[in-house]
């Protein structure tokens, strides 16, 4: 695999107190990923092995949703209660960013998640083989 398409560090959680999380991490070059719900861990760490061409996909829709450019922290004036946390950590072709966010997205003026955001969740969905 290039260098320039598979990440040199990758990690998104997603999750709160309330709903289901996800949260995916790279690990010696295997992509681990473990669903939860009602903010618990159901202990059960699944593996997938995106090929190259799924993560040139997944490094096109980063590029196009300009991930490098969001800032490093999203927090809304609604994150008291009823928390959607999230986290990402990226080092990927010469460039790295970690960023994270409670009840704000980036893209959205409010607490109501962005379709960049979205956009960017179905992609990860999509490397773990959960989204068509």
């Amino acid at each position: 695999m290039r260098d320039d398409t598979l990440p040199a560090a990758f990690e998104f959680y997603l999750g709160g107190s309330a709903g289901p999380s996800l949260y995916v991490r790279l690990v010696e070059g295997r992509l681990l990923y473990e669903w939860a719900s009602a903010g618990g861990y159901s202990g059960m760490v699944m593996e997938a092995s995106p090929a190259e061409g799924e993560w040139a996909r997944f490094r096109q829709v980063v590029d196009r949703l300009g991930v490098r450019e969001w800032e490093p922290e999203y927090v809304s004036a609604h994150s008291c209660c009823d928390v959607t946390y999230w986290h990402l950590r990226v080092d990927m072709g010469g460039w790295s960013t970690v960023v994270r966010g409670a009840n704000a997205y980036p893209g959205s003026p409010g607490p109501e998640v962005s379709k960049q955001f979205r956009e960017f969740l179905a992609a990860v969905k999509r490397l773990i083989g959960r989204e068509p």
